[in-house]
């Protein structure tokens, strides 16, 4: 569970950053080529709780920065109780 919210965390600072730049430059081919690692992640991470971004009307960039947020706000929880459950034990 944390590493899938590490990665979670990691996926929509990602395509928040790529989507930002890819932008503010717009037709350039190196750009292109890194924007086209966002996908697997968009896919992977910010697809399954999808719907939201028409519900928050935001663009699909702002969407994963929140949903990053919402991954944090789940490891900081896992971290949380796993030393809670250490400390009790």
């Amino acid at each position: 569970m944390k590493v899938f919210a590490v990665l979670g965390v990691i996926s929509g600072i990602l395509v928040f950053f790529i989507t930002t730049f890819e932008h503010a430059m717009f037709d350039n081919i190196i750009l292109d080529s890194i924007a086209s690692l966002q996908y697997p992640f968009y896919l992977i991470f910010i697809t399954p709780v999808f719907g939201g971004n028409l519900l928050f009307a935001q663009s699909y960039g702002s969407y994963s920065l929140l949903i990053s947020l919402f991954y944090g706000i789940i490891l900081g929880l896992t971290i949380y109780f796993k030393k809670k459950d250490e400390i009790s034990v």
